[in-house]
């Protein structure tokens, strides 16, 4: 009887050691993972994504950013181009100075009969003498 007894503690104390194996050895596992998920290696795959996804916002910024410059760039020129004297001139005007380039002449009654005038052109300029006026 004792020998069966002892038997009987000895796969008692076999499957107890087992379930406390087992259950250490899923601790383990847990424990494992948990030491997995803040690992080094994990939280710089991390790291490195987050800044590769920035870095592709931040370029995708700085283009926009450019082309809104640049297209604010071509209008402003646009505009300026529009406006330049030059451009005036180069559509077919003409600017009417006095004699020694002071004044721009915007009437007639401001000169006489023999006086100097130069006229800018859009290529060149002349130097013309008042015959008449009306």
């Amino acid at each position: 009887m004792r020998g069966r007894h002892v038997a009987e503690l000895s796969h008692a104390l076999a499957r107890a050691s087992r379930a406390a194996i087992a259950s250490r050895h899923r601790q383990v596992q847990h424990l494992q993972r948990q030491l997995d998920a803040f690992g080094v290696d994990r939280r710089l795959a991390a790291v490195r994504s987050r800044l590769v996804t920035a870095d592709g916002r931040l370029a995708a910024s700085i283009t926009r950013r450019r082309h809104r410059a640049d297209l604010q760039l071509r209008s402003c020129a646009g505009r300026l181009d529009t406006l330049s004297p030059l451009a005036v001139l180069g559509r077919g005007y003409a600017v009417a100075w006095n004699a020694d380039k002071t004044r721009v002449v915007r009437d007639a009654a401001t000169v006489a009969r023999g006086d100097t005038v130069k006229v800018t052109l859009a290529r060149g300029e002349l130097d013309c003498e008042v015959r008449d006026k009306t």
